[in-house]
């Protein structure tokens, strides 16, 4: 059996980014920045030419590497600290609160969303199940995976980056009895009741 090795994405709202982005950039991407600034503070809808999107893709990679960081660090010291079962309480009391920080600190709403979901804080809306199939698509037929950039309902920019599984995720994301000991189990069922990401 195939595992599916695509667990969830990382979406960043863009629509406040442009306006904190490092001073270093060329002047195209200073104009698609106050381009952008001026049309959210208007409620516009944003144009997103090539130029755009390369500016919020670039942006969004590395917010997206440093919400993963910060996620994957506090994981593993919650693991060190108290073993899988205080992982799983500390990331059910944490987890939120750490992609919270990120988007206060960057301007912007870090979020991740999954096709099968832990919290359902996390549930996909219909564009990103259809990304979600597109990204599965490619990897079956074993294809890289990019970044995206698609505007939402309001026509906001939304950074999407797939999180690949790793073998750490599967402790508490791989099969019950096989990777997911009865206990760890137990404990997922009573803080996630509508858990359905498991089977990785």
């Amino acid at each position: 059996m195939q595992t599916n090795i695509l667990k969830t994405l990382i979406a960043i709202l863009l629509s406040v980014l442009i306006a904190s982005c490092c001073n270093q950039n060329s002047d195209t991407e200073k104009d698609d920045q106050q381009t952008a600034t001026e049309a959210v503070d208007q409620h516009e809808t944003i144009i997103l030419d090539d130029s755009l999107k390369h500016t919020l893709i670039k942006k969004g990679t590395e917010i997206a590497g440093l919400t993963t960081s910060a996620l994957q660090k506090a994981l593993k010291s919650a693991i060190q600290e108290g073993g899988l079962e205080y992982a799983i309480k500390f990331c059910n009391l944490e987890a939120l609160a750490i992609t919270d920080s990120i988007s206060e600190m960057e301007s912007v709403a870090v979020k991740r969303v999954a096709e099968k979901y832990r919290n359902p804080l996390n549930k996909m809306v219909t564009a990103e199940n259809e990304l979600f199939t597109s990204y599965e698509s490619q990897r079956q037929n074993e294809q890289p995976l990019h970044p995206v950039i698609m505007a939402n309902s309001e026509g906001h920019p939304v950074f999407y980056q797939p999180i690949p599984t790793g073998a750490l995720c599967l402790n508490c994301h791989g099969t019950s009895g096989t990777n997911i000991s009865p206990a760890l189990a137990g404990t997922i069922q009573k803080l996630y009741p509508e858990d359905q990401a498991t089977g990785f």
